[in-house]
């Protein structure tokens, strides 16, 4: 593994530790720091740190400010953190059908998932692929419904020519050990919208309003109705300590390189699998309209010329000793918690499900299908190349031999 973590991040948490100020303590101090070069990256007014990319999808979904019991549109296939991220805030994850080359959200798969308590669209940037938010944003605004997008896999994405997390209402990130950047446990979420700003930090700060001495500069429109100390919310701990903070921030200065790093990476997979049989490259390569900075790069087996699925085609790679990724087991519905739910006819936190929400198995068949057929390659800016060439040619192997042994 090459070194992405050095000497710049140990000066800053000595730094923090010779300070004796762990915790976040008001506009000084590297949360604070993180936070305006977040804005300015993004170019967006308001950024919360958190102390994990989860808190920051809780808390986010939590900003927008819904009711109890409401419906939150989410993407069949995908990390599950999102769904649980709507569950935790007291709302309902409805699943839709997602497209089977990208995996991500389908919008032809929303109207019919929208019912009288549909109240936003949870968008997942999938693997650092953009996600066609046109389509989406045309779809939410039709049935007045908010856009929020989990880009926890998605820095330096681009649809359009517009960065990933800055469409819809509000956008969170992750800066857990294997995204793009790191602090270990971390993230954030940013917005332009001030109610959701403020619903967000109380949310996560114990339903203290921090923003009062937090702020930088001073946004009167943000301290409005909170000028005095005190608790206005139902809200948990998730503020990012200093020491976290310290490493995002330099992390932060380094992404155009690890983006590079990246591209290295993506760079092997796409020469070695070139025109190989039975294999598909990810399907936002070829897309003029995004430009995808992948947090693992998706392979698909084609259907039309193997019927093998990911898992046996690692099984069989397994035999030469080499381990494949496969992304069978990753159907938000399919997992237990879902499951559960289906038959229990409620969410963990007793809210009774409507009659027409089910998260039975075949409710979106096409991302299901297309699941089994997805290998991810890990492109970590920290990888060694050799070994991710040799999974890749592991993989190329197997598929000439099967296609050769018809």
């Amino acid at each position: 593994m090459q070194r992405y973590i050095d000497s710049e991040e140990l000066d800053a948490l000595k730094e923090v530790i010779e300070s004796q100020r762990l915790c976040r303590l008001g506009i000084e101090g590297f949360v604070s720091m993180f936070e305006i070069k977040v804005g300015e990256y993004f170019g967006t007014k308001y950024v919360y740190a958190l102390n994990s990319g989860t808190s920051a999808n809780e808390a986010m979904i939590a900003g927008l400010g819904l009711q109890p019991g409401d419906e939150v549109i989410c993407p069949a296939v995908n990390p599950i953190f999102p769904a649980l991220g709507v569950l935790a805030a007291g709302y309902i994850p409805v699943f839709a059908e997602v497209d089977p080359r990208t995996l991500l959200l389908s919008p032809e798969g929303i109207p019919e998932r929208i019912s009288k308590r549909t109240r936003a669209v949870q968008v997942v940037h999938h693997f650092g692929q953009p996600a066609p938010m046109d389509e989406i944003m045309d779809i939410a605004s039709l049935y007045n419904l908010k856009v929020v997008e989990d880009c926890a896999e998605a820095y330096d994405c681009y649809y359009k020519g517009k960065k990933v997390g800055t469409f819809g209402e509000a956008a969170m990130f992750s800066l857990q050990q294997s995204k793009h950047i790191t602090s270990g446990e971390g993230g954030f979420i940013i917005t332009n919208d001030p109610e959701i700003y403020k619903r967000v930090e109380l949310y996560s700060n114990c339903g203290m309003p921090g923003f009062r001495y937090n702020l930088r500069p001073y946004k009167p429109e943000v301290i409005a109705g909170y000028e005095t100390r005190g608790h206005f919310a139902f809200g948990h701990n998730y503020r990012m300590s200093e020491l976290q903070g310290a490493v995002a921030l330099i992390q932060l200065g380094k992404i155009e390189q690890f983006n590079s790093e990246r591209k290295k990476l993506v760079k092997i997979i796409e020469e070695e699998l070139k025109d190989c049989p039975g294999i598909l490259c990810a399907h936002t390569f070829t897309d003029p309209e995004t430009q995808p900075n992948y947090w693992m790069y998706p392979v698909q087996l084609n259907p039309e010329e193997t019927s093998f699925t990911a898992k046996q085609v690692n099984e069989m790679c397994l035999k030469k000793g080499v381990q494949l990724g496969y992304f069978n087991d990753t159907v938000n519905y399919l997992e237990f918690i879902f499951q559960k739910m289906q038959r229990e006819r409620r969410t963990p936190f007793g809210y009774p499900l409507p009659e027409y929400v089910s998260y039975k198995p075949g409710i979106c068949l096409k991302g299901e299908n297309a699941a089994k057929q997805t290998i991810p390659f890990s492109v970590h800016h920290g990888r060694d190349p050799d070994e991710l060439r040799t999974q890749v040619c592991a993989l190329k192997d197997a598929m000439i031999h099967l296609h050769l042994s018809g």
